[in-house]
């Protein structure tokens, strides 16, 4: 896709020192992309964990990090993934491959502070936020009453606030996620307003969708409608450490199976994903023509608990 230059970032034709010379910048723009595009490319995030206030320059100090099973197993220094002397080479291929570093990439932020050039921050696309899971503590409470009250008066308020912070950071974000772990080490969280009982995928996810929408509000303005279009919330899983569930598991189910001590079914966090989408309209803003049959189970669980 094409990309305009912010007006900070100069596009200057590089010239060869012996003209006769064949270099890089005489393959076709279309085949330097694909390089780019390999080179620059990134499994995983691109974590941004401080900003170096006393430097000359604003050094923003970054990681790779592994993200939904991509990526390194332990984080990895950016300079050993990405060919920072291509970026630095001249001001044309610096240009050319600025957007292949910050738009095709996922960044993980620490602090909704956190920042980097200001040149660079119309190239951001998609930006991953993490919670503080102690701010929020009464949200990961078993009554939904407490939850309801938690997630309306503190938790909302706050994922507003900081996410229109980012959003004027990087005016074009494309995908603005907030991450929420569990306040429980190595545990993935179950919101209780999605532990129903007897009840299918699609059902849960229906019913966790009409709870959340009344407690999501968005104000009707230009602002808040785009925040709307680029905001997810996601649930991060938890880290099984030793001794956990997982050793030894299907001895244990297989012991227990068919009586009241069976295990109960470990809960896929994707479901809460899904149902704040449905809750959003994610897919019918995006023209991804579904969602409308989940809707309409929506609308029935609205209308049988007004």
């Amino acid at each position: 896709m094409p990309y305009t230059l912010p007006p900070d970032v100069e596009w200057v034709q590089s010239y060869k020192a012996v003209p006769q010379a064949t270099g890089f910048l005489d393959l076709p723009r279309e085949l330097r992309d694909l390089i780019y595009q390999y080179a620059f490319g990134i499994e995983g995030a691109i974590f941004i964990y401080s900003t170096d206030a006393y430097h000359v320059r604003r050094n923003a100090k970054a990681v790779i990090v592994r993200h939904k099973g991509l990526g390194p197993q332990s984080p990895l220094a950016i300079s050993k993934s990405v060919p920072i002397s291509l970026f630095r080479t001249c001001k044309q291929l610096h240009a050319e491959s600025l957007p292949f570093l910050y738009s095709r990439n996922l960044f993980r932020l620490y602090a909704s502070n956190t920042d980097f050039a200001p040149r660079y921050r119309g190239y951001v696309r998609n930006v991953v936020f993490s919670t503080d899971s102690m701010i929020h503590k009464q949200v990961f409470d078993r009554n939904v009453e407490t939850v309801g009250y938690a997630w309306r008066r503190r938790f909302w308020p706050d994922v507003l606030q900081k996410s229109k912070r980012l959003l004027t950071t990087y005016p074009n974000l494309q995908t603005l996620t907030f991450a929420i772990k569990s306040s429980k080490p190595g545990e993935t969280w179950r919101p209780a307003f999605m532990a129903a009982e007897n009840r299918t995928r699609k059902q849960r996810v229906a019913v966790a969708a009409a709870w959340m929408r009344p407690w999501c509000p968005f104000a009707n303005d230009l602002e808040e409608e785009k925040l709307r279009r680029c905001l997810l919330l996601e649930i991060v899983p938890g880290s099984p450490g030793p001794g956990s569930r997982g050793e030894g598991k299907d001895e244990e189910e297989d012991e227990y199976r068919g009586s009241r001590f069976e295990p109960e079914e470990e809960w896929d966090c994707g479901e809460f994903a899904e149902a704040w989408k449905l809750c959003v309209g994610w897919d019918e803003m995006h023209g991804k023509g579904k969602g409308k049959e989940m809707e309409a189970r929506v609308r029935v669980v609205e209308a049988a608990n007004p």
